[in-house]
């Protein structure tokens, strides 16, 4: 399987990824030719280019690893060219692209899925296969973020070159995963322009309530704790980017039911010899991207429609926001 990968930056884990999936890499574009035929040669990959189009004619699926500015337009030119497609997240940046992409990704009729590595990790995975007899009632998340830059406080832009407030994307997925419910209802406090702290309550279907809180933070890495709650039961478990272990660390998902605490799932850290935890996720991803490419099931990966329900969520904590007030879903 040929896989071409748009994108020089995160890019990179996606190629070593792929790769370790056992697929081969045969094209990387980029918007800067030169740099993008150093990256090449670095990685050993034949054909380095600027033109979506030459590295679409050269593959049989694309991976979207470009800014966010470009998902809508490089996706919807790997699916006219008849290509499946995994696209970092967030999908896009606005609502209205995303559901121009849902139609489009339906009338190709072609596999179109974002990367959302949380639901790979496998203490997620495991805490998700508990959930199914045991519906959350909340689910608290909340999660300090080193990486996102404070930038203003006065007025502004809600996005800058994320569109997704930092990495925010990730939490609302996992979230929405987790539950299994869709969301029906947002109440949002965003601050700074572009925002760098966001607050949402969340309702859903099943008559939970998400609570999240994704924050910009002086302390280097991400530090995430989360909590889920239910009749009769608790869950939860810490993750996120220790700078000093050089990559994720996951804590054990513990639940408490019928009186006691107990360990449902062990941790997960680096350790030598194997991928980092977050690579690792990248290379689940890509083992079942080229599953689902070949007629298999699409299992733990997010749809583009996933994908659209974020960027619905995201576009409707803007709206609270600007009318401070709860925003229904339609």
């Amino acid at each position: 399987m040929r896989i071409g990968i748009i994108g020089t930056g995160w890019g990179r884990m996606h190629l070593g990824a792929f790769r370790a999936a056992g697929a081969e890499v045969a094209a990387l574009c980029g918007r800067r030719l030169e740099h993008t035929r150093e990256v090449a040669a670095e990685e050993g990959v034949p054909l380095a280019t600027t033109d979506v189009q030459a590295l679409c004619e050269a593959v049989d699926a694309v991976v979207v690893a470009s800014p966010d500015a470009l998902h809508r337009e490089h996706v919807e030119r790997a699916l006219d060219a008849g290509r499946a497609v995994l696209c970092e997240k967030p999908l896009v940046r606005t609502d209205e692209e995303a559901q121009a992409l849902v139609r489009k990704a339906r009338a190709r009729n072609l596999p179109c899925v974002v990367n959302f590595p949380y639901r790979m990790l496998s203490t997620l995975r495991a805490l998700k296969a508990w959930l199914p007899r045991r519906p959350p009632r909340h689910l608290v998340v909340t999660l300090r973020n080193g990486f996102v830059p404070v930038e203003g406080h006065g007025p502004g832009p809600f996005q800058g070159a994320s569109a997704d407030f930092g990495g925010f994307s990730h939490v609302l997925d996992a979230a929405l995963w987790l539950s299994g419910a869709a969301p029906t209802w947002v109440q949002a406090s965003l601050s700074g322009r572009p925002v760098h702290t966001a607050a949402l309550h969340v309702g859903l279907t099943s008559g939970a309530v998400l609570v999240l809180t994704h924050a910009a933070c002086a302390e280097p890495g991400i530090h995430g704790g989360w909590s889920l709650l239910g009749e009769g039961w608790e869950a939860g478990f810490s993750a996120g980017y220790v700078p000093a272990r050089n990559g994720w660390c996951l804590s054990p998902v513990n639940v408490f039911q019928e009186g006691q605490w107990r360990e449902l799932a062990p941790g997960h850290v680096p350790s030598p010899g194997a991928h980092e935890p977050w690579a690792e996720a990248h290379v689940e991803t890509a083992r079942k991207f080229l599953a689902l490419i070949q007629g298999g099931p699409l299992e733990e990966l997010a749809p583009v429609e996933a994908g659209a329900t974020v960027q619905r969520l995201l576009s409707a904590a803007v709206a609270s926001e600007e009318q401070g007030r709860r925003i229904t879903l339609g």
